[in-house]
């Protein structure tokens, strides 16, 4: 399941529940809009922390209000810290995106003002990692002068894992995941990766497969989780990259990570 978080000034609803998130919804992209899911105001920074820890990617819709929104620059500034590779700015309406944040300029934003049925293929290409074979992504995202083209991902975001499970209750079980993007670790029914301890928040930790320049690349991060999570009995506030050998703890449940490799990968 991919998710998208969509940051964006309230005066472009419009053009987010119009064009951008029905683009998103036809494709299974589990789409967060601070507008539309937020459900209590009292609980509005809450709400928003834990969806943006939780997704898949960054999406920041570029307008002249967005530019003058202090929920879209810090929303921006989380993300450009902590979701590396994974932003993707879209203009709806004419601005200059260094206004917005200096890093922006940077990135390669994909335009919906002419064409936006062309911009939205280039947008689920992108999330998709589905330009292999085709245009570069040069010829696919044609930059304006002193913008670098965006990286477009062209191997499949999985990774197979293998883990030695520890609990109170139960004795030592070899656990084998096979993670498409990103999986959900917790005690609910509908985590990916589900754990039977109490002391485990439902939605605990989520584990992210980037692409590498070789073989795969697996992060950790922790969901604002009741009880924290620890990588070799040190407590994650950020994104932390996983190797082999590492002992995650969360709850009362110790995880041994024995083995990562890419799938159809022969092991030796």
């Amino acid at each position: 399941m991919t998710r998208a978080f969509i940051s964006y000034s309230t005066k472009d609803l419009a053009f987010v529940v119009s064009c951008l998130k029905p683009i998103l919804d036809g494709r299974g992209v589990v789409t967060w809009c601070s507008g539309t899911d937020v459900r209590v105001a009292a609980d509005w920074e809450r709400q928003i922390r834990t969806a943006l820890v939780q997704t898949d990617w960054f999406i920041v819709v570029l307008s002249p209000d967005a530019q003058q929104s202090e929920w879209v620059q810090s929303e921006t500034h989380w993300a450009l810290e902590h979701l590396r590779g994974r932003v993707i700015p879209v203009m709806a309406r004419g601005c200059d995106p260094c206004q917005l944040h200096l890093r922006l300029g940077t990135i390669q934003y994909i335009d919906f003002r002419t064409n936006p049925v062309r911009a939205g293929a280039q947008l689920l290409a992108l999330i998709d990692g589905n330009t292999a074979g085709q245009q570069s992504s040069a010829h696919l995202f044609p930059a304006p002068a002193g913008l670098d083209a965006p990286t477009v991902i062209r191997k499949t975001r999985q990774a197979d894992i293998k883990l030695f499970l520890e609990l109170p209750s139960l004795s030592g079980v070899e656990r084998s995941h096979r993670i498409d993007r990103s999986a959900i670790i917790g005690r609910a029914d509908d985590a990916d990766v589900q754990i039977a301890d109490d002391c485990v928040s439902r939605k605990h930790a989520r584990i992210t497969v980037l692409p590498a320049d070789q073989g795969v690349c697996v992060t950790l991060s922790d969901l604002d989780s009741a009880n924290g999570t620890f990588v070799n009995d040190r407590r994650i506030t950020t994104e932390q990259r996983l190797e082999v050998g590492d002992l995650i703890t969360m709850g009362n449940a110790r995880f041994r990570l024995l083995a990562i490799d890419e799938p159809g990968a022969a092991r030796g």
